[in-house]
C-alpha cells in the first residue's frame, strides 16, 4: 500500500497538484503578509495527504460521472468528504491547516520546489525498500 502511496504521490506532483481546490466550502485563511514555515515532517505529511485526497477525489469523480441521480451523487460526495477527513487525520493535518499549507505552497516558488525535493526523496526511499 505504501507503495501506491508514494506513486500517487509523484504523479500527483507532475500534474501539478499545486493548483489545489480547497477540501472544503470554508473562508480559507489567508496567509499572506505572514512569513509561515513548515518543518519537513509537515511537508511530508502534507504530500502524503495531497496524494490521498487527489486519489478519493478521482475516484469520487469516476463514480459520479456514471450516476444520474443527484441523490447518489450528494452520497459519493458526503463519503468521499468523509474519507478526506480520515486521510488528513491519519497524517495529523485538519483541513484548516492543510489549506492553509496549500495556499502558502501556491504562493511560494521556494517552497514548492521544497515539496518537489521531498517528494522525490519520499519516491526514492520507497523505490529503495
Amino acid at each position: 500500500m505504501h507503495n501506491k502511496w508514494t506513486i500517487s504521490i509523484v504523479v500527483a506532483f507532475i500534474l501539478g497538484i499545486f493548483c489545489l481546490t480547497p477540501v472544503f466550502a470554508k473562508d480559507q485563511m489567508k496567509t499572506e503578509g505572514a512569513e509561515v514555515t513548515y518543518s519537513n515532517e509537515e511537508l511530508k505529511s502534507f504530500i502524503i495527504a495531497n496524494a490521498g485526497l487527489y486519489q478519493l477525489q478521482q475516484q469520487a469523480v469516476t463514480q459520479i460521472q456514471s450516476m444520474e441521480s443527484d441523490q447518489q451523487k450528494r452520497e459519493v460526495m458526503e463519503t468521499t468528504n468523509q474519507q478526506m477527513l480520515l486521510v488528513l487525520e491519519q497524517t495529523g493535518l485538519t483541513a484548516d491547516k492543510y489549506n492553509a499549507m496549500g495556499q502558502t505552497i501556491q504562493s511560494d516558488t521556494q517552497l514548492q520546489e521544497k515539496v518537489q525535493t521531498i517528494a522525490s526523496d519520499l519516491f526514492q526511499q520507497e523505490a529503495q525498500q
